[in-house]
């Protein structure tokens, strides 16, 4: 079983056999490379493929004594320069993937055939779904939210940033929800709100409707979303949805 220290070594970046190593060196001082493969368990070859990456992290040094090649930890606060790659890959990683969206984009919109029906799994399904109608920016969102729901999946500062988002982008939104206590919402900017009786109307789960798309999502047992792309079912809704606010 790995000790505490190494499952937090690797999660820093280090590998098993990396940490192996380190902790070796730490713990026993300087050693040879033979004397230091048998302290981690590791044949020799093994072992000199560990000191090499150690050493390009600035985790191990090497010295001569006599005829003999020794290596020895050094501090541990050079952990933060494999933090500090780990940075910058990730940096140009997203540089990567913003330059390869929209190539990405033009393909996802060519396709002639796609899924008339989505499942979105979990609150990285939800946010994914949600981001896909940012992504098509109607000219007007109709939503129904059970308020007291959603906020069991998203931050009150998750779903601003939603509206902040629709709003920067134009999306004028009309939006009926339910919240059993509290005061009546303010609109935000392009945005339409209105309260309604959660006896008379039980959301159970929310739904947006926007050009030929009609999403849900469920919160109350699993959390779960699904999207139908049809342009029929969407003006169905759409048109239901209107006859409801034009009555409330």
């Amino acid at each position: 079983m790995k000790s505490q220290i190494t499952e937090k070594l690797i999660a820093l970046g280090l590998t098993d056999k990396e940490s192996g190593v380190y902790l070796a060196l730490i713990q026993g001082g300087e050693m040879t490379a033979e004397q230091l493969a048998r302290l981690s368990k590791l044949n020799r070859s093994t072992a000199y493929v560990q000191i090499k990456s150690l050493q390009e992290d600035g985790l191990i040094s090497t010295f001569k004594r006599g005829k003999k090649t020794y290596f020895a930890a050094e501090s541990p606060n050079n952990l933060d320069r494999i933090l500090d790659r780990r940075s910058q890959e990730i940096d140009q990683q997203r540089l990567e993937a913003k330059m390869l969206v929209p190539e990405l984009l033009k393909i996802f919109g060519s396709t002639v055939e796609r899924p008339a029906v989505r499942v979105f799994e979990g609150k990285e399904g939800l946010t994914s779904m949600r981001q896909a109608i940012l992504d098509q920016k109607p000219n007007r969102l109709l939503m129904v939210t059970a308020y007291n729901q959603m906020q069991k999946v998203f931050t009150r500062d998750e779903l601003k940033q939603f509206t902040k988002k629709r709003h920067a982008l134009g999306i004028e939104s009309w939006v009926m929800y339910t919240s059993p206590s509290g005061e009546d919402f303010v609109p935000f900017p392009l945005q339409k709100l209105k309260r309604v009786n959660p006896e008379e109307l039980p959301f159970g789960s929310d739904m947006y409707i926007y050009n030929d798309t009609v999403s849900f999502a469920s919160s109350k047992d699993s959390v779960v979303g699904l999207t139908i792309t049809n342009q029929d079912i969407a003006d169905t809704m759409r048109a239901l949805y209107l006859s409801v606010w034009n009555k409330t």
